[in-house]
């Protein structure tokens, strides 16, 4: 064993543990008198489509300029590859959040966790008894019950929803962008007739007019 290895390891250790502590020492202590707004904000960001809005928020701002700034793709692929980075971007948040956000208040509506409530609004809560254990040791088990179910079931749905509305709506914002960053839509070249090979028709020609002779001299030793 190397002992002078292990001590530089543990003075790179040591040395890195006392620039977190100084780091740390930089940020201002702060008490908090009012925790409802703190949880307020943590229960709203929590949420499975603030969650996926806040993943497009980052996603648009950072993506389509280092597709743009590409440099191993000449200009107009770079161009294009932008648009459709942003059709996704837009397309797949947009859904994404829809289904998430019907998700989570369809589940919220069908977890409610009062005695009094109906068959229907309890229809999507665990067993009784774990509900009364979950209840005692973790008061606000509830939130989190619901945002992972919301999840869940949100990726489920998005299996189908991808296909039916975000690709669909990708290539629509796609080709809306393209003319606005300098790029005409892409036309298909129009059916043209294939090349008649003259040879070919020649030596067609020639063979109907032996076909043809010899038929007539057929006919005409037939007749003599």
């Amino acid at each position: 064993m190397n002992i002078s290895n292990v001590s530089k390891s543990a003075s790179n250790n040591w040395i890195a543990s006392g620039i977190r502590r100084r780091l740390f020492g930089l940020i201002p202590d702060i008490t908090v008198k009012k925790e409802e707004p703190v949880y307020r904000i943590g229960r709203i960001i929590s949420r499975p489509d603030v969650g996926r809005a806040v993943m497009g928020a980052t996603a648009i701002l950072t993506q389509p300029f280092i597709d743009y700034y590409n440099p191993k793709v000449d200009d107009d692929t770079a161009k294009v590859s932008t648009c459709r980075t942003i059709g996704k971007i837009i397309a797949g948040t947009t859904v994404g959040c829809a289904v998430r956000s019907m998700c989570y208040y369809g589940i919220q509506a069908l977890t409610n966790t009062d005695p009094n409530a109906s068959k229907w609004e309890k229809l999507l809560l665990p067993p009784k008894s774990v509900v009364n254990l979950m209840n005692k040791k973790h008061g606000n088990w509830i939130k989190n019950y619901n945002s992972t179910l919301a999840t869940l079931i949100g990726l489920g749905v998005m299996l189908f929803t991808n296909v039916m509305f975000d690709v669909p709506l990708t290539n629509f914002i796609t080709k809306k962008l393209l003319p606005v960053i300098g790029i005409k839509s892409e036309k298909k070249p129009a059916a043209t007739e294939p090349a008649i090979d003259n040879k070919v028709t020649e030596k067609r020609e020639a063979k109907e007019v032996i076909l043809e002779r010899f038929s007539n001299g057929n006919k005409w030793r037939a007749a003599k």
